[in-house]
């Protein structure tokens, strides 16, 4: 019994024998990404512009008529206000334990330009956001964002 005893320690230490791996991060749910989307579209609508950064991923593109990176986003943003919007038909769609997206309708209007020359501008798009949770820090980022003229 010892020597039986003794064989299944050394196996264990040595990894020959598998062990239960260790407790793994849970999957989001999806109300969780729901209220991500939700809270980064009012985010944009606030113009807190330290507090848009925040929400994507340092790699973050934008799809739509030019791929762009978030700094050419937070320039825009910064000429165009976003006066207001609306989500519509919102899915999610788990991909891992890390990472999710989003998939709506978006009808929103931004008003760009100056005081003296103001420019309205409105959208009616699909869009997709793809959301990862950071490893260090589990915060939940934006790390892709397409839109796509919707049809009438």
């Amino acid at each position: 019994m010892r020597l039986l005893l003794l064989v299944i320690a050394s196996l264990l230490a040595s990894g020959a024998v598998a062990q239960k791996p260790a407790a793994s991060t849970p999957l989001p749910a999806s109300i969780d990404i729901v209220k991500l989307e939700q809270n980064l579209w009012t985010t944009m609508a606030e113009g807190d512009f330290g507090a848009v950064r925040s929400l994507f991923t340092e790699d973050f593109i934008l799809v739509d008529e030019h791929i762009q990176a978030l700094d050419t986003l937070l320039i825009t943003l910064k000429h165009c206000k976003l006066e207001s919007y609306e989500l519509r038909d919102l899915q999610v769609r788990i991909l891992t334990q890390d990472s999710a997206l989003t998939a709506y309708h978006v009808v929103n209007t931004f008003q760009c330009g100056t005081a003296d020359k103001p420019t309205v501008m409105n959208n009616d798009n699909n869009s997709v956001t793809v959301w990862v949770r950071q490893p260090k820090s589990g915060r939940w980022l934006a790390q892709v964002h397409t839109e796509t003229p919707a049809k009438p």
